[in-house]
């Protein structure tokens, strides 16, 4: 008769083998070795040495018996050590202290919505924008949302085709971002970016900002701006609710009055229409900024019935020496006049 190997030491063929064979008479161990080509001299001296490489193996009964004796105490423990490494990849501050030390008036831009990769997008706007932020004095920056345009649901398949290439998008963002990167103080993201961190889990905003050292808020934050010898305090997000299509900073004034009262300034992105609202709360002058968008000719703004999306970078300034905020719904206008007040404070 013809040998062949027997099932491999240790697997779980080998344990029914085994088990097979001692429970079975001797006419039934003949058989067993003519189906699987051995003979029964081969089988009967080596039946020992498995039996030895089995004693490792638990059995089904022993497995149905098994009661893990891992304590409440403990899983609760496990639990938050993996929260802890999940956290390090997830989670982000949502309030924080800027301290820029200065005796002059300063310049905050307010931009978001770039949608680098939309068809439509006005690049030569961008680009003429990101370079003015970079080369001005006293102009500070925080990119909001939605930086790139990042069409990957399968729901948006049809304008996933009036996007370029998801990874150059990417590229574009992060060198834009490197362009800015002495004037950047927060940098968050939109329902576009995070569309990719809801598909994979990975952040790819939090990544960049690690790399760059950004600091980065994702989708919302508290900001204490402290300018000098003052403070002002910025409540600033992506998506809001409380929006009116008749009042566009009723929004971020609604957020103020419920959640923030102390909030000199509250700025609320994603709808692409600028609109920039000085006023009076809490006796204190206060600021409403939407910010505008690069995307002026959006494919899905228009079938959905939103007109009138344009570029616009709401910008703020802060004094250093008196508690005084002036907003400005075009950054060059703000830009003008930062100039003069820092000429001749």
């Amino acid at each position: 008769m013809q040998k062949r190997k027997m099932p491999e030491k240790g697997t779980i063929e080998a344990q029914w083998f085994v088990t097979q064979w001692d429970k079975a008479t001797s006419s039934e161990k003949l058989n067993l070795c003519r189906a699987f080509s051995l003979t029964y001299d081969y089988v009967k001296h080596a039946i020992a040495s498995y039996r030895e490489s089995l004693k490792d193996i638990p059995t089904a009964e022993e497995l149905l018996d098994y009661d893990p004796d891992i304590s409440w105490e403990e899983q609760i423990e496990i639990f938050k050590n993996m929260d802890r490494l999940a956290s390090l990849h997830m989670q982000a501050p949502s309030e924080v202290i800027i301290e820029i030390k200065t005796a002059l008036p300063i310049a905050s831009v307010k931009t978001a919505d770039w949608h680098l990769g939309d068809v439509g997008t006005d690049y030569d706007q961008f680009k003429e924008d990101v370079e003015f932020i970079r080369d001005e004095p006293g102009m500070y920056v925080d990119v909001g949302g939605d930086g790139y345009h990042n069409i990957i649901q399968p729901s948006k398949v049809g304008s996933s085709h009036n996007q370029m290439p998801v990874s150059p998008q990417r590229g574009l963002f992060f060198l834009s971002l490197k362009q800015l990167i002495d004037k950047i103080k927060v940098l968050r993201t939109g329902n576009h970016n995070y569309w990719s961190t809801m598909a994979v889990g990975e952040d790819w905003e939090n990544e960049m900002a690690r790399r760059l050292k950004i600091l980065y808020m994702k989708h919302f934050g508290v900001i204490h701006w402290k300018i000098g010898n003052q403070t002002y305090t910025e409540l600033a997000m992506h998506k809001g609710r409380f929006n009116s299509s008749f009042n566009l900073t009723h929004v971020c004034k609604q957020y103020q009055r419920l959640y923030r009262p102390d909030a000199r300034i509250v700025t609320v992105e994603h709808h692409h229409i600028a609109a920039v609202e000085q006023y009076r709360y809490n006796d204190k002058e206060c600021v409403a900024i939407r910010p505008g968008t690069y995307a002026v000719f959006d494919d899905w703004a228009q079938q959905e019935g939103y007109y009138g999306a344009h570029v616009a970078n709401p910008t703020v300034i802060m004094f250093p020496n008196e508690n005084k905020i002036l907003a400005f719904k075009d950054m060059r206008d703000a830009a003008v006049y930062l100039r003069s007040v820092r000429s001749v404070t």
